[in-house]
């Protein structure tokens, strides 16, 4: 039985917001410049590299005119998600 990763869930959630903005005939600039971010961030977000604030996920959702129900609405089975947990350290 293969556990979900962390990496798993951000790729598909990159993925989905993809889909979602392509669908709307939205460039990845226009998103970004929607969301207030520049658009190689949102690019990282989008290829599943990076592990954003909930906040961005919500200007996400609401620059895209959908629920944040829609950004996780992929196959993946978050009982599965492995529960390690790996603190980062904050560096001033």
């Amino acid at each position: 039985m293969a556990l979900n990763t962390d990496k798993d869930l951000l790729v598909g959630v990159g993925k989905q917001i993809r889909v979602i903005r392509k669908k709307q005939g939205m460039a990845l600039k226009d998103l970004a410049q929607a969301v207030g971010m520049e658009p190689s961030n949102l690019s990282v977000i989008e290829n599943g590299k990076s592990n954003p604030q909930l906040l961005t996920y919500v200007k996400i959702a609401a620059a895209l005119n959908c629920t944040m129900g829609d950004l996780f609405d992929f196959p993946f089975d978050y009982a599965k998600l492995e529960q390690t947990y790996m603190p980062r350290k904050h560096t001033l």
